[in-house]
């Protein structure tokens, strides 16, 4: 276990080298800069020009490129052009409400997924079944878009049960009790969406796992020994088909931060997705690169974090 995670450590510095250069390359594809279409009439042109030498925006690519990785190296993210400060003061603000955010999602995706996964898998073509095969496909149909909207309509404007906007009341003193039910209470609604989309691909992949390890040798022997159905599918049939559920959860991390994009975008959340949209929108580039270095980090993370969890739930199993 400890080779396999020094092992993927050590594979993911040129994996991020590699990352990092097509990063960069995307960011500087895109037509224009940051001053691009800011013009003041009151501001010279030359104020502009200006303020691209002092960024460092009109050096050569390369030269750019080194300065940046020089900086993440030594842990610095640099300074967001749009908001004049430090890149890892604003991850470090935003990204609780993030985390927030996905633990809400999470819990809700878990808890929806496997009682209805189980139903499913163990009276299979039933109308138990059909009914949550059709809410499968429901999910699985409406993008987080559409059905961000249709909750912020319905929830917010409508029954006026959860804010449309926002982490946190205006006004709260920070660190009171009531400052954390607040930051709780902004975060159910988007939290929800995000969570009841997720469901669909649990549902549907225990439902038939279930399926498929009730039609195995041993099973049909240990119906033959006489033990009870109950006892089948606690012991032997759901403990082998929520192994492969388990090993998800890297991937769920990222899934989170990547849902969350949206998700945060459409309910103004200020979290880690919406500030990548903005920054992409502003051609910041230093927050946008170190954004979607992070993410890519943390994917990386992710895989291992799911090859670790298959051989802790499985140990048959031997990660190389």
């Amino acid at each position: 276990m400890t080779t396999l995670i020094i092992r993927r450590l050590l594979l993911m510095v040129p994996l991020l080298f590699l990352i990092s250069i097509v990063i960069f390359g995307l960011a500087k594809m895109q037509p224009g800069d940051t001053f691009t279409g800011q013009k003041l009439p009151n501001v010279s042109s030359k104020y502009y020009e200006e303020q691209r030498e002092k960024l460092g925006l009109n050096d050569p690519l390369y030269k750019q490129y080194l300065t940046w990785g020089n900086k993440i190296l030594h842990g610095e993210l640099g300074d967001s052009i749009r908001y004049k400060r430090p890149v890892m003061d604003l991850v470090k603000e935003r990204m609780p409400n993030t985390i927030l955010l996905g633990v809400i999602s999470l819990v809700i995706t878990y808890m929806i997924a496997f009682p209805l996964g189980i139903i499913s898998g163990r009276k299979p073509y039933s109308l138990y079944d059909y009914s949550i095969q059709v809410l499968n496909y429901l999910m699985l149909a409406i993008p987080s878009f559409v059905a961000g909207v249709f909750a912020i309509y319905v929830f917010a404007f409508q029954l006026g049960w959860f804010p449309f906007s926002g982490s946190v009341e205006i006004g709260l003193e920070q660190g009171s009790l009531a400052y954390y039910i607040s930051k709780l209470y902004h975060a159910i609604l988007p939290g929800m969406i995000l969570g009841l989309l997720s469901t669909a691909s649990y549902i549907q992949f225990l439902r038939n796992d279930i399926i498929e390890v009730s039609r195995k040798d041993y099973i049909r022997t240990a119906r033959s020994k006489g033990l009870s159905e109950s006892k089948i599918y606690n012991k032997h049939i759901l403990r082998n088909s929520i192994i492969p559920i388990v090993t998800f959860f890297g991937s769920d991390v990222l899934s989170v931060f990547g849902g969350a994009v949206i998700t945060e975008s459409i309910f103004s959340y200020p979290g880690i997705g919406k500030l990548l949209i903005e920054s992409i929108g502003g051609k910041d580039y230093p927050l946008m690169m170190s954004l979607l270095l992070f993410f890519s980090f943390l994917g990386l993370l992710a895989n291992l974090i799911s090859d670790i969890s298959y051989s802790l739930v499985d140990p048959r199993i031997k990660s190389n």
